[in-house]
C-alpha cells in the first residue's frame, strides 16, 4: 500500500468505480459513497472504444462488454419517413478499430464496473452523500448527510457534472459551467411495435436530433438532443419540455412519446461542460465529469473518465502515496487532453444539429463521406479512437 489509510470516492459512476477498481488492485482500501439509493439506471447508448477500451482491456472487462450483444447490425441516417440516406454496417466501424468497439448503454457499463469492484471487495455505500470536508492532521474529516462522520487519507470527487465535492472545495457550479446551448434526454421503451429492428437510427431536423437503438425484438433506447436557451426545468416538467421540443418531428419521435410509460425521462440534463482552473486542493481531487465534463457531443466522455481514473491511480503508486506530487502529475497529463476535447466538442455543438439555414444535401454528402471505408479511420480519430494510453507500457512508465 502506497497510501497510508482508507480513501473515499464520492460517486458510483464510471470514473468513481474505475478508480476504486484500480486502487484496489494496487492494494489500497477505497470506500465508495453514492447519493442514490441504488446503482443509477440513468443514461444513454454510447460508442465504446479508444481510451475506454484500453482501460477495460487492462482491467479484464472486454469479454463482458462484448457479451452484451445488442441486436444492432447497422447504423442508418433516416429521413422523416424512416427511409435511410446513409447506411453503415457496424462491422465496418469495428474493422476500422481493429475489433475494439462495442455499443454499450451507460447503465450497463456502470453495472459491469460495479460488479467487478464488488468482486474485488470494494465497499460501496448507497444513499450517502458528503456534506462537509475538513482537512487536518494528515487526513480529511468527512461528515455525511445522515450526520455520521469518518476520516480518510484522501477524498476523490467523482460525482459528476453537478459535483457536491467540487462545490464544497471550490464553490458553486455556475463558476465553472459552459452551457453549449442544448439539452439531452433519454428513455427506454419496452414492448413496442415500432419499425426499428437490428438498426440504430439517427433522424435529424433543424435544431433537434433523435437517436434510436434496438435492445431486443420489442425494446429500444431513445436519445433526444435539441437546441434551446437555458431555462430551469423542474423534474415533473422534463418530459413535457422534451415532448414540446419534438412536436411535429418526423419518423417515430412522437410515437415514442405516446408509447413511453414513465412520467419523466430516465435521463435529462443540459449539455454543459465543466472547466475548472485547478482539480485538487490538499488531500481532495476531482476526476471525470466533476472537473472536465466533455458532454456526449464529444463521443468520449466515458473513455476519458476511465482513462483519468486509471492514470490517477497509477500516479499515486508511482509517487508512493505522495498525493501532492501524484495529483500534480495526473492533472498535467489529463488537463491538456480534456481541454482539447472540450474545444472540439464546443465547435462540434455548433454543427452537430442542422439549422433552418443548413443545406440538407450538403450535410448528407458530408455524413456519407465520413463513413466511407477509406475516410472512416480518420473520422474516428476525431472522436477519440487514439487512446491516450498508447504511449504507456504495462508497468505504467511512459514509452
Amino acid at each position: 500500500m502506497a497510501i497510508k489509510g482508507r480513501v473515499l470516492i464520492s460517486g458510483a459512476g464510471i470514473a468513481g468505480l474505475t478508480l476504486a477498481i484500480c486502487l484496489k488492485e494496487y492494494g489500497e482500501d477505497p470506500v465508495v459513497v453514492e447519493q442514490s439509493p441504488e446503482l443509477p439506471d440513468q443514461g444513454y447508448m454510447m460508442d465504446f472504444f479508444g481510451s475506454g477500451w484500453d482501460v477495460a482491456e487492462r482491467l479484464g472487462l472486454t469479454d463482458k462488454l462484448r457479451a452484451l450483444r445488442y441486436p444492432i447490425d447497422k447504423l442508418q441516417f433516416v429521413n422523416a419517413d424512416g427511409k435511410p440516406y446513409t447506411s453503415v454496417p457496424i462491422k465496418r466501424i469495428k474493422r476500422a478499430l481493429d475489433g475494439k468497439y462495442v455499443y454499450v448503454r451507460r447503465p450497463d457499463l456502470v453495472r459491469i464496473l460495479f460488479d467487478h469492484a464488488k468482486s474485488l471487495g470494494v465497499q460501496v455505500r448507497f444513499g450517502k452523500e458528503i456534506a462537509d470536508l475538513r482537512e487536518r492532521d494528515g487526513h480529511v474529516d468527512v461528515t455525511f448527510d445522515d450526520g455520521s462522520s469518518d476520516e480518510f487519507a484522501l477524498v476523490f470527487g467523482a460525482d459528476g457534472v453537478h459535483s457536491g465535492v467540487r462545490r464544497l472545495m471550490f464553490g458553486e457550479e455556475n463558476q465553472f459551467a459552459r452551457f453549449l446551448g442544448a439539452y439531452v434526454a433519454a428513455f427506454h421503451i419496452e414492448d413496442h411495435d415500432l419499425p426499428v429492428r437490428r438498426t440504430a437510427q439517427i433522424h435529424e431536423e433543424p435544431n433537434r436530433v433523435a437517436f434510436y437503438y434496438p435492445l431486443g425484438e420489442r425494446s429500444l433506447d431513445a436519445t433526444f438532443v435539441f437546441r434551446l436557451d437555458e431555462v430551469d426545468v423542474p423534474p415533473d416538467q422534463q418530459l413535457s419540455f422534451v415532448r414540446r421540443a419534438f412536436k411535429g418531428s418526423g419518423w417515430i419521435a412522437e410515437m415514442l412519446f405516446d408509447a413511453y410509460k414513465g412520467t419523466a425521462p430516465l435521463y435529462f440534463d443540459t449539455l454543459t461542460q465543466i472547466a475548472i482552473p485547478r482539480w485538487s486542493r490538499g488531500r481532495v481531487t476531482l476526476l471525470g465529469d466533476a472537473c472536465g465534463c466533455l458532454t456526449l457531443l464529444a463521443g468520449q466522455g466515458s473513455h476519458m473518465a476511465m482513462a483519468g481514473a486509471y492514470l490517477l491511480a497509477q500516479e499515486l503508486q508511482r509517487y508512493d502515496g505522495n498525493h501532492a506530487a501524484a495529483f500534480t502529475s495526473y492533472e498535467a497529463m489529463m488537463k491538456p487532453e480534456i481541454a482539447a476535447r472540450q474545444e472540439d466538442a464546443a465547435a462540434f455543438a455548433k454543427i452537430f444539429m442542422p439549422t433552418a439555414q443548413s443545406k440538407p444535401w450538403l450535410r448528407r454528402l458530408v455524413i456519407h463521406a465520413a463513413f466511407n471505408p477509406l475516410v472512416l479511420p480518420f473520422a474516428l480519430r476525431y472522436f477519440g479512437s487514439r487512446s491516450i494510453l498508447e504511449n504507456e507500457n504495462e508497468d505504467g512508465e511512459e514509452a
